[in-house]
């Protein structure tokens, strides 16, 4: 009778340690089955258009973008709880638009005043998409100089805002762009279809009648009926994007429902010349109190 006893005792166990196994093999099996996306990752729309005239030849077209978002967190993978997603920020960075994004790339090592921030967008809890000028365009000498108004680049701002709309149906899209990449944020919010939620233009490029080229004043802003936000910098001395131009900027957004002009000063000493970011132009030196104060007014807290 001890025996039996004894014999029922092990069995007992070993049951119970098998199905704690089982219960935790479960339950890692669920988590696995709902675990979210991934917080960082490269997307590569294709764009149906003819390539641009550039030394690489034929090929497909595409547009490779870096995507956060802080919504997808788990925090047995990434450390940290997810955030409630508030909109997704399309970011246009200036100069030639180009970053040079290869197979798989998440990160930029660019000091552009978008780029060099994506990481604070995102931690308010906006999914952030940092947008490379697409393939062709990167590897010609000009990127997108002199090219952003253009039918070309406006196929690509359709396929990256079209893939992001199927992304994210629920959440506005906002286009936040500085210096030249304000006219592509602009342009998504006058011809792309749907347009862009919203704009944020900062150090708004309206031109230097010395040197003349594309800018903001080629680009329909009366026709605009989403809020936009004008940053400037009382420091920036850029002739491209002159404060009290950007200013006057605000005076043309005659249809938007929500619009303003919002200027800053101080920060660091400039690192680069006065058109490029690590300089006033840049808010170089005041990155943080520049995002709050975007961010803020996107989400309606500052008015």
């Amino acid at each position: 009778m001890k025996r039996s006893s004894a014999i029922l005792a092990v069995v007992a166990v070993l049951l119970a340690a098998a199905v704690t196994v089982l219960l935790a093999t479960a339950s890692l099996a669920a988590h696995a089955q709902v675990l979210p996306g991934p917080v960082l990752q490269q997307v590569q729309v294709p764009v149906n258009r003819a390539r641009v005239p550039n030394p690489a030849g034929p090929g497909p077209v595409f547009v490779r973008y870096i995507l956060i978002d802080p919504g997808n967190a788990d925090p047995v993978r990434d450390g940290f709880m997810p955030l409630e997603r508030t909109a997704v920020l399309v970011l246009y960075i200036g100069g030639d638009g180009t970053l040079n994004l290869g197979a798989g790339q998440v990160n930029t090592g660019s000091p552009n005043t978008v780029a060099r921030n994506r990481y604070h967008f995102a931690a308010e809890g906006f999914v952030v998409a940092v947008v490379d000028a697409a393939n062709d365009f990167n590897s010609t000498a000009v990127g997108l100089g002199g090219r952003r108004l253009g039918p070309a680049h406006l196929a690509d701002l359709q396929a990256v805002m079209a893939d992001l709309r199927a992304r994210y149906p629920g959440l506005p899209i906002w286009g936040v762009g500085h210096s030249r990449g304000t006219l592509s944020a602009a342009v998504t919010a006058i011809s792309v279809t749907p347009p862009a939620d919203g704009l944020v233009l900062m150090s708004s490029l309206t031109g230097d009648p010395a040197t003349p080229s594309e800018d903001l004043g080629q680009v329909d802003i009366e026709s605009i009926t989403g809020p936009a936000l004008i940053v400037s910098h009382q420091g920036d001395v850029c002739a491209f994007t002159n404060p009290e131009d950007s200013k006057a900027l605000r005076k043309r957004f005659t249809a938007s429902e929500r619009a303003k002009f919002r200027d800053f000063s101080g920060g660091s000493a400039p690192l680069t010349d006065p058109c490029d970011p690590l300089a006033p132009h840049g808010f170089f030196g005041i990155d943080q109190k520049v995002v709050d104060a975007i961010t803020k007014w996107i989400k309606r807290r500052e008015d």
